[in-house]
C-alpha cells in the first residue's frame, strides 16, 4: 500500500505536530484492524483450539489400544506365577497347595459321635472326588487342603448330618521336583513352597561343566519352555517359582 507523501510545513511547529498526529490515525488505524484480523484468520486456519497438534490434557479421541501381554497385567509365563483370578476360592499363595487326581489324602473326623470318628485315607480320583462318610462324592482338586477342609465341615453341617464336625486334611506322599540332565546329582528334590529353578538345581549339587545354561528345559503341566539360567543367576529376581512334579531338564552345551 503506497501512502500519500505528507508535507509539513516550515513554520508554527506545534499546529504541525497536531495535525501529522491526525493524519497518522487516519492511516494506521484501518491498517491496525487489518493485521489483528490476519492473524485472527491465521489462528483459525491453524486450528489451534480442540484437536491442535499440541499436546493437551484433553484424551484421544482414538486412544491406542495396549499391546497384549504385560501391558495387560497377564503374568509371564515363565515367571512361576498364576494370578489368583485364575483360581476360584484360592489365593496366589496357597497355588502350590492345589491338590489334584492320584493325591493320597489323610481325613481326620472329629466333633462328633464316637462311631463317626476316624481317620480315613482317601485317594482322589481321576474325575478329581473323593469320597466321604454320609456325603458321598465330593470335589476335591484344584482345592488346597485348607479349603476341602472348610468344604468337607460345610458340607456335613448343610445335609444336617452332624452339628459342629472338625476335620483336618493332610497329604499322605510328599511331592517332589524332577532335576535331570547336567547336574551333578540328578535326583528328585522334595518340593517345597518356596523352592524355585535355580535352588532345586543347587539341590543336585550344580550345574556340571558341560551345561547349557543358556537352555534350560522346565515343564509344568505338560508345557515345556525355555529359560535362561545365566540371567537368573545375574538377577535372581527372575528365578522362577517352582509348583509340585515339575521337571527340569538340562542339555549338554555343544561348546
Amino acid at each position: 500500500m503506497l501512502f500519500p507523501l505528507l508535507a509539513l510545513p516550515t513554520c508554527d511547529p506545534p499546529r504541525t505536530r497536531i495535525f501529522f498526529n491526525i493524519r497518522m490515525k487516519r492511516i494506521l488505524g484501518p491498517l491496525t484492524a487489518a493485521m489483528m484480523f490476519c492473524s485472527w484468520g491465521m489462528a483459525q486456519s491453524l486450528n489451534l483450539g480442540t484437536g491442535s497438534a499440541f499436546i493437551t490434557n484433553a484424551p484421544a479421541e482414538n486412544p491406542v489400544p495396549p499391546k497384549s501381554g504385560t501391558a495387560l497385567g497377564i503374568p509371564d509365563p515363565m515367571s512361576g506365577i498364576v494370578p489368583a483370578s485364575a483360581i476360584s476360592g484360592t489365593s496366589s499363595d496357597d497355588i502350590s497347595d492345589l491338590l489334584r487326581g492320584g493325591d493320597t489324602l489323610i481325613i481326620r473326623l472329629t466333633g462328633v459321635p464316637s462311631a463317626d470318628q476316624g481317620i480315613f485315607e482317601v485317594k482322589i480320583d481321576e474325575a478329581g472326588k473323593i469320597s466321604m462318610p454320609h456325603i458321598g462324592n465330593l470335589a476335591a482338586a484344584n482345592n488346597t487342603t485348607v479349603t476341602l477342609k472348610k468344604l468337607i465341615e460345610a458340607t456335613y453341617i448343610k445335609d444336617e448330618i452332624f452339628t459342629n464336625p472338625n476335620v483336618t486334611v493332610d497329604l499322605k506322599e510328599q511331592r517332589f521336583v524332577d532335576v535331570t540332565g547336567e547336574v551333578r546329582s540328578p535326583m528328585r528334590v522334595p518340593y517345597t513352597k518356596d523352592l524355585t529353578a535355580m535352588g532345586a538345581v543347587a539341590a543336585c549339587g550344580g550345574f556340571t561343566d558341560f551345561a547349557n545354561r543358556r537352555k534350560v528345559r522346565l515343564t509344568q503341566n505338560g508345557f515345556t519352555q525355555e529359560f535362561n539360567a545365566k540371567e537368573i543367576q545375574s538377577d535372581q529376581g527372575r528365578d522362577i517359582r517352582l509348583r509340585p512334579n515339575d521337571k527340569i531338564h538340562v542339555d549338554r552345551s555343544i561348546f
